[in-house]
């Protein structure tokens, strides 16, 4: 119920009304705060069971920064062991992730035993920064991630509602 979250967090109505619809906002009605989130996740898949995405935005209502988790995917070999990324939009460099690594195993394809490795790199970003990759073209969005062999880039593979987080985040720096 938008009128509640919004009556609580002090968020416009309007303003989760327009942005909530299509990811995930969630309201906390012990500290009267709304949490969205947002990734690129690829529907079809994640209904299969093979869930992917590259990144997401999550934001609490209290906070003027978004957190963002960037998803780096292989077959299962050895670790890159990951340790930060750039975020550039064309050659401009617009964010830089660094701060907790998850490693996780996971199922790829159960017919054929094989398995796909995740790191997780998991950081905060400014608003300004994360509306610039919000806004930009998603083909034109790589992520290197840096390891211990290197570097390696990822472009976005598809569309995204990250700009819905962004545009929660903004409506609360207006109040």
């Amino acid at each position: 119920d938008y009128a509640k979250m919004s009556q609580g967090s002090g968020i416009p109505e309007a303003a989760l009304t327009q942005n909530c619809k299509p990811i995930s906002c969630s309201y906390d009605k012990l500290k009267d705060r709304v949490q969205a989130s947002a990734n690129d996740m690829n529907v079809l898949l994640a209904m299969g069971g093979s869930e992917t995405r590259t990144i997401q935005y999550t934001w609490v209502s209290v906070n003027n920064q978004i957190s963002i988790d960037l998803y780096f995917k292989a077959l299962y070999g050895s670790w890159s062991f990951v340790d930060s990324a750039e975020i550039y939009i064309g050659k401009e460099m617009v964010a830089k992730v660094s701060g907790q690594v998850d490693r996780v195993v996971g199922s790829y394809n159960d017919i054929a035993k094989e398995h796909q490795k995740v790191e997780v790199i998991s950081g905060v970003i400014g608003i300004e920064a994360a509306k610039k990759i919000a806004q930009a073209n998603y083909e034109s969005v790589t992520i290197r991630f840096y390891g211990k062999n290197g570097y390696t880039d990822k472009e976005l593979p598809r569309k995204h509602e990250l700009i819905n987080v962004v545009k929660l985040a903004e409506s609360t720096q207006r109040l």
